[in-house]
């Protein structure tokens, strides 16, 4: 299994955005925020693998 994956430039901004607003949301309560990119990957990963299904028309769609 891959060790990496390659984001293109519009995924790679969308998660920098993310990561910056999340961390935003986190620093208002208080709590410590995410520091690299690759944290916020390994927890969509754990969030979302579970619910990733295949549509009747064959697409991947996350329930």
């Amino acid at each position: 299994m891959a060790q990496s994956v390659y984001l293109n430039e519009w995924e790679q901004k969308k998660l920098y955005k993310k990561m910056i607003e999340l961390n935003n949301k986190l620093a208002d309560k208080g709590m410590r925020g995410i520091s690299k990119e690759s944290q916020l990957v390994h927890k969509i990963i754990e969030l979302s693998i579970e619910k990733l299904e295949v549509s009747e028309s064959g697409s991947i769609i996350l329930k």
